[in-house]
């Protein structure tokens, strides 16, 4: 007698493990690509200012860094700024000459990255040994300044008692004077003494340049220089710094 044969039964587990899952379709697709390119288009552009906000803060820290060295100097040459170039001259391919950073050698070393902004990839302003410009080397050629230094030499080499070294030496300590006076007016303290020397940090909110002021601040410029007018005037009396009235050590560049 034969016994009857078993019925074989489908496993539902094994059945539904070896299902096949279909793939994405083409909406699916698009809506994904889609997604990707919207958080790519919000990303892109906030990466891109997050740098360069980095950029401006390393910047101004840069400027700290400058605007102690100054402020050394000050206290070294009778409370007076420098009166030196607004840029360094470039006088060979990979040499500069006078400039702040001439002026400030022994203060700062000018080989300091402070000397350049990180921003600057400019190789003509690079090549100028720093990216930022001493706004008062623009200011000591002003008419009303060159004048009343102009008259305070008037006897000086009149006497015939001083060199031309000595004479120039003079002529500098008597510009600084006047540059000072301005500077630490309450007008002139709205005027940077030091700025990138381009347009650097388009995140400023106003000007895209930084600025180091006379008390040691460092801001974003919320103004074009050309825009600060109503600025004072020097002292005018360059002889109250008579030939032996100069500081000691004082050095003419």
């Amino acid at each position: 007698m034969q016994m009857p044969m078993p019925m074989l039964t489908k496993n539902p587990i094994r059945e539904s493990g070896m299902r096949i899952r279909p793939g994405f379709t083409i909406v699916e697709l698009m809506a994904v690509i889609g997604i990707i390119v919207v958080l790519m288009g919000i990303a892109v552009p906030t990466l891109k200012v997050v740098r360069e906000e980095a950029r401006s803060t390393a910047c101004r820290t840069s400027m700290r860094e400058i605007g102690l060295g100054i402020s050394a100097y000050r206290t070294n040459m009778g409370d007076r700024i420098p009166s030196c170039e607004p840029l360094p001259a470039l006088v060979s391919d990979d040499m500069t000459m006078g400039g702040l950073p001439g002026v400030l050698d022994g203060y700062i070393d000018p080989d300091c990255t402070c000397w350049f902004c990180k921003a600057d990839s400019d190789p003509e302003s690079l090549s100028t040994g720093t990216s930022y410009i001493y706004v008062p080397g623009l200011l000591r050629y002003a008419p009303q300044i060159q004048i009343s230094v102009g008259q305070a030499l008037i006897p000086l080499i009149q006497s015939g008692e001083f060199s031309a070294q000595r004479i120039e030496q003079f002529r500098r300590n008597f510009e600084a004077n006047e540059l000072t006076a301005i500077f630490d007016h309450e007008r002139g303290r709205s005027l940077p003494i030091l700025t990138d020397s381009q347009d650097r940090h388009p995140n400023n909110p106003s000007v895209a340049r930084n600025g180091l002021f006379m008390d040691g601040s460092v801001a974003a410029l919320d103004q074009e220089l050309g825009d600060i007018d109503g600025l004072p005037e020097g002292i005018v009396d360059g002889g109250n710094e008579g030939p032996e009235g100069t500081p000691e050590g004082d050095r003419s560049r």
